[in-house]
This record gives structure tokens, C-alpha cells and sequence, in this order.
């Protein structure tokens, strides 16, 4: 009983924590999207579409995470097949959004800036694709699957924790992409909060860290930082300038 008991907690911290992720997207785009599009500011048809998947995905972790936390795994494994075509979709989303925000500041004459700036969403993007990866491969261990699908949000959020920055320290007159050292301050918040809450939970449930939230934390804070060294890098240039060709020019 006492085994059981322990299992349904656990499953609960992480509905909260789905939940929790759910509301800081949400919140977070709210100032410099929802409200400025509900007050009828038009955006690029990429930024909706990108947006819509990135809302679809969280719905459908807390909707996960619900149907784990009331033992109806079964149904949670048929909901996998979804989503892995959400996470598909969010990767491609991210990098046609990248694309366009070449474009955005090429008009303006800050394309450089912004492919620097492209080392947070490209490996944000690229280490959410191989922790989910990895989830899949471990959902016959879960608590390891749910830690990594868990670590895999703290990339998602950054962009989100990242416009309240925005919101209250950019000055009204600043214009293209910003610095990539501004973006780490707002992943380090996330990193803290989650894995923060992910450790306490640990050390309550289990009396110590589970393996997988050593990796994932260790592993998800060097890829926060990562992009101050990748972003102004001659590597990073020339990579991006190729992948910036792609993009279709208006």
C-alpha cells in the first residue's frame, strides 16, 4: 500500500509541474502576443502556426500527465502516437521560424545579430528533440521517461520566462534580436524552478537524486549556456549563413 501510495504522489508532482508549464507558456507570450494580436497586431503566418503547436504541446503534456496520475496508462500510451507528431511538428515550426526572423532583421540590417541570436532556439529546439528521444526509448522506465520529458519543457519555457525580461527592461526603443547573454538569465530561472522543484521532490520520495535528474539538469544547464560561446562563433556563422540561405526572401 505504502508503494502504491508513493507512486500516486509522484504521479501528482508531475501533473503540477505539467500544469505549472502549461501556465508560464501561456503567461509568458501574453504581453507580446496575445494581447498585441487581440488588439488586432498582425503577425507572420509561421509565428500562429508556431505558437498553435507549441500551445498544442503543453495541452497535451498536462493531458498526459493527468492520465498517468489517474492509472490510466493505457490510454496515455495510445496519446503517445500524437505526441510524437506534435513533437515533430514543434521542431520544424522552430527552425521556419528562424527562418523568418533571418528575414525579419535582414530587412533592417541585423541578419547577423539574429543568426547569432539563433544558437538559443536551435539548440533549445535540438536538446528538447533528444531528451524526447530519449523519453521514448525509456517508457518502460518511468521515472525516467517522466524526467525526461519534464527536462525537455525547461527549453520550451525559456523563450516564454524570456519575454517577461523583455517586457521589463528592454527599452521601448530597441529594435532586432537581441544579445544571446540576455537569454540566460531567463533560462537559468526556468532550470532553477523545475529542477529546483524536481530535486525536492527527489529527496522526498526517493531520499536522494534519481540518476535522470542528475543527467538531464547537468546536461540542461550546459546547453542553456552553451549558446555564449556557440552564438558569436565563426563556426556558428558559417553554419547559420547556410542554413539562412534557405529561407525564402520577400
Amino acid at each position: 500500500m505504502a508503494s502504491i501510495a508513493n507512486a500516486h504522489r509522484r504521479s501528482r508532482f508531475f501533473l503540477w509541474m505539467a500544469a505549472l508549464a502549461l501556465l508560464i507558456a501561456l503567461t509568458g507570450f501574453a504581453p507580446t502576443y496575445w494581447l498585441p494580436m487581440a488588439a488586432g497586431r498582425s503577425f507572420p503566418p509561421i509565428l500562429h502556426i508556431h505558437g498553435a503547436i507549441f500551445v498544442a504541446w503543453n495541452l497535451l503534456f498536462l493531458w498526459q500527465s493527468w492520465l498517468v496520475a489517474t492509472n490510466r496508462t493505457a490510454d496515455h500510451r495510445q496519446w503517445g502516437l500524437l505526441g510524437i507528431a506534435v513533437a515533430t511538428a514543434m521542431v520544424i515550426s522552430v527552425l521556419l521560424a528562424v527562418q523568418n526572423s533571418y528575414v525579419a532583421a535582414a530587412r533592417i540590417g541585423m541578419e547577423p545579430q539574429a543568426r547569432a541570436f539563433s544558437s538559443v532556439s536551435l539548440t533549445g529546439i535540438a536538446w528538447f528533440a533528444i531528451l524526447f528521444t530519449l523519453a521514448i526509448r525509456n517508457v518502460r522506465k518511468p521515472d525516467v521517461h517522466r524526467r525526461l520529458l519534464l527536462g525537455a519543457s525547461v527549453p520550451l519555457l525559456q523563450a516564454a520566462v524570456a519575454r517577461w525580461f523583455q517586457v521589463a527592461l528592454t527599452p521601448p526603443d530597441a529594435v532586432g534580436p537581441p544579445p544571446v547573454f540576455v537569454a540566460i538569465p531567463p533560462g537559468l530561472v526556468v532550470w532553477f524552478v523545475f529542477f529546483g522543484a524536481l530535486a525536492l521532490h527527489d529527496r522526498q520520495s526517493l531520499g536522494r537524486l534519481h540518476p535522470a535528474t542528475i543527467f538531464v539538469s547537468g546536461a540542461t544547464m550546459l546547453v542553456i549556456l552553451l549558446p555564449l560561446v556557440l552564438g558569436p562563433s565563426a563556426g556558428w556563422a558559417s553554419f547559420t549563413s547556410a542554413f539562412a540561405s534557405l529561407a525564402p526572401r520577400g
